[in-house]
């Protein structure tokens, strides 16, 4: 179980690791992942052999929480 621990913590660092230093912006990269999301979340719908909901996709709403940091 000791390897099996160790293996799952390595690859959550290294995906971690992969997401600060990518190439894209914040923004972009939140809108891969979501859709990435979505798409897994219809996979899993349809190997449970459930109905599958329709995914809509995420956006941020205009002038949300998360806005830029304005500069003097």
């Amino acid at each position: 179980m000791g390897y099996l621990r160790g293996l799952r913590h390595g690859a959550i660092a290294g995906a971690l690791l992969g997401l600060l230093y990518a190439p894209e912006s914040g923004a972009g990269m939140r809108r891969r992942v979501s859709r990435l999301l979505g798409h897994a979340e219809e996979l899993l719908a349809d190997n449970s052999g459930a109905p599958a909901a329709p995914v809509t996709p995420r956006r941020r709403s205009v002038g949300g929480t998360e806005t830029r940091a304005r500069r003097p």
